[in-house]
């Protein structure tokens, strides 16, 4: 499988989120991309970030949403679109998985919130298996996969080969940016990214936006722990990255044992 992540800048409109994804999706097509990834909640943006993101309602999201649906298909690409969805409840912070016919595979909301988050999204419940082309994947998104390594570990157990990781991690006002991939020095998150893949035996996608203080960087972490590629810190742009699906075995996810806990 060959996966997309989009390193995109911080929309300033719902009409400016979805021309960027839109062309990400073009880009992605140009370069015979299956399965392309945005940063967390990209539609209309990440809120609590000192950025300016809109309130939208969910008419607006729905249409959004079915011509980003309609462009995958004549794409024929799936897409991995994170992105906000009000109820009556509350805001959910989720992410839509669409397939490369178009269709909505099923969404992933994010269930563990960061403490800042509280008051502007709610969680969702309940975890999901994706499958495309025959390759399942799994979603856990920005705080979970940080934080939460048994949202990886869940979908890892059962048979995802792929963890895409949606994140919104550093800030355009202020921060320091690593040297170097895992810098020692640096913030924990990329370290955090090898243990999700190395820990399952499985490939973790993880894509940021690009910001200009950015703490981690888009990146693809093969199963044996290793960093296969990264996008440079702070710069906007596709990463394409083929994936050789046999060494992501899941041998370790699936040696997992609650039971004698």
């Amino acid at each position: 499988m060959r996966i997309g992540l989009a390193t995109a800048p911080v929309p300033t409109s719902l009409d400016h989120a979805v021309r960027n994804i839109l062309d990400f999706i073009e880009q992605a097509a140009a370069f015979d991309v299956h399965l392309l990834c945005f940063p967390e909640a990209y539609l209309p943006g990440m809120r609590g970030q000192n950025f300016s993101i809109p309130l939208c309602e969910q008419s607006e999201l729905r249409e959004a949403l079915s011509l980003i649906c309609r462009e995958a298909a004549r794409q024929e690409l799936g897409v991995i679109l994170p992105m906000e969805w009000p109820s009556e409840q509350g805001r959910y912070n989720l992410v839509q998985v669409i397939s490369p016919e178009g269709t909505i595979l099923g969404r992933q909301c994010k269930t563990q919130l960061h403490p800042e988050e509280e008051g502007i999204y709610i969680p969702g419940r309940g975890r999901q298996i994706f499958e495309i082309n025959g390759v399942k994947f799994g979603v856990a998104i920005c705080h979970e996969g940080w934080r939460y390594p048994e949202t990886v570990r869940w979908a890892a157990c059962r048979g995802a080969q792929i963890v895409f990781h949606p994140q919104c991690t550093g800030s355009n006002v202020g921060g320091r940016v690593p040297h170097q991939w895992a810098d020692p020095d640096g913030p924990y998150y990329e370290k955090a990214m090898v243990c999700r893949s190395v820990e399952n035996n499985i490939y973790f996608a993880s894509v940021n936006y690009a910001l200009t203080y950015q703490e981690s960087a888009t990146s693809v972490v093969g199963p044996d722990g290793s960093c296969l590629a990264h996008q440079p810190y702070g710069r906007a742009g596709l990463l394409v990255q083929q994936l050789e699906l046999e060494l992501a075995t899941g041998q370790l996810a699936r040696r997992y044992a609650p039971d004698r806990y």
